[in-house]
């Protein structure tokens, strides 16, 4: 990229000779290189990604996100209200959980639909990144082919696509680049619909991320790049997008205060500094050697303590350096200061400044502010070109080989993404004292039933934090699954010390109870999970069949109509419900949701009985007989199936029939079957 003024060595480039009559015009390839090579960019990084589509949901926010989260189960106007007013996953970010929405129409809980978004946004998220690099000064599309190269294969971008719970990030970069693109179509000539397609996207990307607060700056700093003269115009016509950012960002902290901000008794004011200077630094060195990678990155201490290692203490005297480097750049051109602070106007919210859960850095916070890098390391390098200072095809060299080594990078980091095993475990080998990791590989461990990995998780990551309520609860519900219901209420017993709103705990100590018998307790629990979080409640536990045992029929017909609602694939609740019907008299209902359960589960004979009942009872005799049949088929050692279906046949006509089957009735008692 040029600096905007024309050098002597670029005047000597420049051919002063007529092109002879017979040249040829340049090739279709040769004129349109950068866009062609492009489109290779492309392919790789799809076929980087690709083995992703068959990966599965992660415990890592995938359950908050998607799997447990009630709001994107049906798109009902009480479900999309609560999106656009409510925070979820600690945030606010309606955009995100509809799109989210979307996909759990388009496929349920199969994740393939998610992933294939995710890495069509990164797809165009690269198309984005080369034509807005392409429109800064110098416009050279060599520059912003590489540019956009690295940002689709980095290895620290992995996380923000490969991971479907930071869709937030391919989301909200698409339309934060689009705006930052349409400012600068607007910049020229001021025409209206450009100001107005920044300001509508800007709004968008905010409402996926709360990241996008930063726009408004960002627009400044163009604005300075481009040579704007400052001016009362030049503030007003931010006023919208600073009003949008201010209502973004109290909407954020409304979400987050109390939740995700970790307790400033923890932290000093000298930790937050070094914490946030060892990220502004880390994240440029992985930029150009990323190792040591992981999904989760701690703090190194919980305490006031400043027994840090060495590099937090050295980082602060580099980050100057660097930022007097970029300050002097000025004197020259404002491309170099400008890619800086790019670079820190969009991480320096994530730079721990006021800790924010538990991790010192992570990679997914790079993957919007890394265009500022490199296209600062772009500029640079076309410079050096220019003044002849290195070859042209040695840098061009360099570039390839960069492009190639990060690609193998992120070829590796794709597969550590295949599943909560494969992610925790890499976890572990990288922070062998994390209690995060031990808890959610263990969780993982649980949902595919290899409970005995999964108990020494739990406990190795109570060793570490032995006051960690995640991981309590989690093996609370491992004994709970272990049929052990006592050690699982002790578990919970001690979560709930930690916090006695825990609606997780609450739940599964009531599932507990409930396994007892002890059923007054059960709803106890039960009643006030459903008070802190009714959806999420609904989720967990079983109230309606509590309701049910204590013949509160018509209270479990409404906590099963609840819950079909927000999961409309529940079985055993149209199970539940279509009993309570039953016990109701009420057969035509209890009718439909028998049918409900036999189309999902055709091996259950009680339910073919149940309904053969009903059917009777409404006087639908032959339907009644052909469910007593088919409930004989699956399972002819049940003595009532041959007495209510003599029942039928009494009341069909069929005396022979009926006499046989009461004889075979009596014959299967007496066996004690």
């Amino acid at each position: 990229m040029k600096t905007g003024k024309t050098t002597d060595q670029q005047k000597k480039r420049v051919s002063v000779k007529p092109v002879p009559s017979g040249t040829k015009d340049q090739g279709f390839f040769m004129k349109n290189k950068e866009l062609l090579m492009l489109v290779v960019v492309v392919i790789v990084t799809f076929v980087i990604y690709y083995p992703a589509l068959h990966h599965k949901f992660t415990n890592w926010d995938d359950l908050d996100y998607v799997t447990e989260n009630p709001y994107i189960k049906a798109l009902t106007p009480a479900n999309l209200n609560y999106m656009f007013t409510k925070p979820i996953a600690l945030n606010y970010h309606p955009l995100t959980i509809l799109s989210l929405a979307l996909n759990y129409r388009v496929s349920g809980t199969e994740p393939f639909s998610y992933f294939l978004v995710n890495i069509i946004f990164h797809l165009f998220n690269t198309l984005l990144v080369f034509y807005l690099v392409f429109l800064l000064p110098g416009r050279n599309k060599t520059m912003a082919l590489f540019v956009a190269a690295i940002f689709a294969v980095h290895p620290m971008h992995v996380e923000s696509v490969a991971w479907i719970s930071e869709r937030k990030d391919v989301l909200y970069t698409f339309f934060y680049l689009s705006g930052m693109i349409s400012w600068i179509l607007y910049i020229p000539k001021r025409h209206w619909y450009w100001y107005l397609c920044s300001l509508v996207l800007f709004v968008l990307a905010g409402l996926a991320k709360p990241s996008a607060v930063v726009f408004p700056l960002i627009l400044l700093l163009t604005d300075f790049l481009y040579h704007r003269r400052f001016s009362l115009w030049v503030i007003a016509e931010k006023i919208p997008f600073f009003a949008v950012s201010i209502a973004i960002g109290m909407a954020t902290l409304h979400a987050q205060i109390d939740k995700s901000v970790v307790a400033f008794t923890h932290y000093n004011a000298i930790q937050q500094f070094l914490f946030a200077s060892f990220g502004f630094f880390t994240y440029i060195f992985k930029l150009f050697i990323p190792v040591g990678l992981s999904a989760l990155h701690p703090v190194p201490v919980f305490n006031t303590s400043l027994d840090l290692p060495w590099i937090y203490f050295v980082t602060p005297v580099i980050n100057i350096l660097l930022v007097v480097f970029a300050l002097y750049s000025m004197k020259y051109t404002r491309m170099l200061f400008f890619c800086l602070m790019f670079y820190f106007l969009n991480i320096m919210l994530t730079l721990q400044f006021m800790q924010v859960g538990s991790a010192v850095i992570a990679e997914r916070y790079t993957y919007i502010s890394y265009i500022g890098l490199l296209a600062g390391i772009a500029w640079l390098a076309d410079l050096a070109i220019v003044q002849r200072r290195i070859p042209g095809p040695l840098v061009y060299l360099v570039m390839v080989m960069f492009f190639g080594t990060m690609t193998i990078l992120a070829i590796g980091r794709v597969a550590v993404w295949e599943n909560s095993g494969t992610l925790w475990t890499d976890v572990i080998e990288k922070y062998p004292k994390s209690h995060t990791a031990y808890n959610n590989r263990g969780y993982y461990y649980v949902k595919e039933n290899m409970l005995d990995q999964a108990l020494p998780d739990f406990t190795k990551s109570l060793e570490i934090l032995p006051a960690f309520a995640d991981a309590l609860n989690n093996r609370g519900s491992l004994y709970r699954l272990q049929n052990l219901p006592r050690l699982a209420i002790g578990d919970y017993n001690r979560v709930l010390a930690i916090d006695s709103n825990h609606v997780k705990a609450l739940s599964g100590r009531g599932n507990a109870y409930a396994t007892l018998g002890v059923l007054d307790s059960a709803l106890a629990d039960y009643n006030k999970a459903y008070r802190l979080n009714p959806a999420l409640a609904t989720s967990l536990g079983d109230r309606g069949a509590v309701f049910f045992r204590l013949g509160q029929y018509e209270n479990a017909i409404e906590d099963c109509s609840r819950k079909i609602t927000a999961e409309p694939g529940n079985i055993s609740s149209y199970l539940n419900r279509g009993v309570a019907y039953s016990s109701l008299r009420k057969w035509d209902l209890a009718i439909k949701d028998y049918t409900v359960v036999i189309n999902a589960h055709t091996d259950n004979p009680a339910v073919y009985e149940w309904r053969g009942v009903s059917y009777r009872n409404i006087g639908a005799i032959q339907l009644a007989i052909n469910d007593f049949t088919q409930g004989i088929r699956l399972n002819p050692a049940k003595s009532s199936l041959f007495t209510n279906r003599a029942l039928a046949y009494e009341e069909a006509g069929l005396k022979k029939e009926a006499a046989a089957d009461m004889k075979r009735a009596r014959e299967l008692e007496a066996g004690g079957k």
